[in-house]
């Protein structure tokens, strides 16, 4: 005689146990999936801002360095103060631009005296750095352009939304302009750079200001 089936032997999922499971994992992984975008957004937005940051401090250390060695000094010795006064030092006509950097537009030319003699009446050579930007299909590129003694052409800085914008100010910080001679010879030189993003998921531009200051008295 056969035996008659179990009911607990034929359990199984009834369908609205399914649509309700289906359902729940279907909130669950949304949920998680917002999770992720979110995590690998932020990581991605993370490594532009560094990526950007390192390329800022690239160019920054440059300009640091630039502005504070400014100081043209005078070729006629002043015997009262036993010194070379200074000379305009910044916005000087630019260096020739030539190589990767040919049809850049110069945005400042700084300059400084060099002396190879340690002679008090030596007037030294003049050496001229300029700043150029130049567009690109990519983003604008600054390119740093020496001229006079040991010329070098270096791009310190590229992916720029426009041109670097040019500020100068007095010890005090109040605005001056930057073509002063003598005393009035900037002591603080800015270079305002927007930068595009890197990443191409349209972030924001990122803005940075380069600023040097004029060590030479």
């Amino acid at each position: 005689m056969s035996r008659r089936p179990d009911p607990a032997e034929e359990a199984g999922f009834t369908l609205i146990e399914m649509v309700v499971t289906v359902a729940i994992v279907g909130v669950v992984v949304t949920a998680l999936t917002g999770v992720v975008l979110s995590y690998l957004r932020t990581t991605v937005d993370t490594q532009a801002r560094l990526s950007e940051s390192h390329d800022v401090q690239f160019v920054s250390a440059y300009w640091q360095r630039d502005v504070a060695s400014i100081g043209v000094r005078s070729s006629t010795y002043d015997t009262a103060t036993h010194t070379f006064p200074l000379a305009q030092s910044v916005d000087l006509p630019a260096c020739a631009l030539s190589g990767d950097a040919a049809g850049a537009s110069p945005v400042v030319t700084l300059a400084w005296t060099e002396h190879d003699s340690l002679t008090s009446t030596d007037p030294g050579a003049t050496v001229k750095v300029t700043y150029a930007y130049q567009t690109s299909a990519e983003g604008g590129r600054l390119f740093r352009v020496r001229c006079g003694s040991r010329p070098a052409t270096v791009e310190v800085a590229d992916r720029l939304a426009a041109a670097p914008v040019l500020a100068c100010a007095d010890a005090a910080g109040a605005g001056s302009s930057c073509t002063g001679a003598g005393e009035d010879v900037p002591v603080v030189v800015t270079l305002a750079l927007s930068i595009h993003d890197s990443t191409g998921i349209d972030l924001p531009t990122y803005a940075a200001t380069l600023l040097g200051e004029r060590r030479q008295t």
